[in-house]
């Protein structure tokens, strides 16, 4: 049993979440919508067509990426207020692997997002300005490396383990929501992302660039569904 005020506060910290961990999923469409034609840059993970996206696309999705660490900030928290609520140990190691990988969550995907914008408007700058497609590749690709390397392992730093506890808790039923939405979750939007990702380019689909969202949305539905699972708890004016 919760009070209202509590069960309306948590309310309110997974509604934000959500919204925000969404638009941050649309961060990522602006990140990864490149027009056809160009030529592969930095092992692949860009092309030489991003010189005629509007810079505002990075600047806009620049902006989204803080406005998911705000998010962050408030949902990590309140899971964990939740999992208390529904009296699952703090000694438990799923308790514990959820607490690891929310730690570090907001300054992930606000720093993540930073480093990617950067990257790219001073690689399309250094197109814009006429460097050719092999000095551009041999002066960019080990600062691209360098700077993005470590943010990928931070990543899965954080999103492994909360992907973990919350399969756990939701399969074994401890939160009180369907178990069907085990998926809605970092890894498990993310991997299935990459599996439409791969279907819409064997198709020929030129819009494979919007499964980019897979784990920042996975975020977004992991705070809905815990907003649906403090929605089924009784209020009664019990604990505070």
């Amino acid at each position: 049993m919760i009070a209202d005020s509590r069960q309306k506060k948590l309310e309110g910290a997974f509604i934000f979440g959500f919204i925000t961990l969404l638009l941050c999923g649309v961060g990522d469409w602006l990140i990864g919508y490149e027009p056809e034609s160009g030529e592969p840059l930095i092992y692949g993970m860009t092309t030489t067509a991003i010189s005629t996206v509007p810079s505002w696309f990075y600047v806009l999705s620049f902006f989204f990426g803080i406005l998911s660490g705000f998010g962050c900030l408030y949902f990590a928290p309140a899971i964990m207020e939740f999992l208390d609520i529904k009296g699952i140990s703090k000694e438990s190691k799923m308790y514990k692997l959820m607490r690891f990988g929310l730690k570090s969550a907001p300054m992930m995907f606000v720093s993540f997002h930073i480093a990617c914008c950067i990257v790219l408007l001073l690689i399309q700058a250094a197109l814009l300005a006429g460097l050719d497609i092999s000095r551009a590749e041999s002066v960019y690709l080990l600062p691209v490396a360098v700077s993005l390397v470590p943010f990928l392992i931070w990543c899965y730093l954080c999103d492994i383990p909360v992907t973990i506890a919350y399969m756990y808790f939701t399969l074994k039923g401890r939160l009180g929501i369907n178990k069907a939405a085990f998926i809605l979750c970092p890894m498990g939007l993310s991997i299935a992302a990459k599996i439409i990702a791969v279907i819409m380019v064997a198709l020929g689909s030129k819009l494979s660039f919007l499964t980019a969202c897979g784990e920042s949305w996975g975020y977004a539905f992991m705070c809905l569904a815990f907003y649906f699972a403090v929605k089924k708890l009784h209020l009664t004016g019990g604990k505070k």
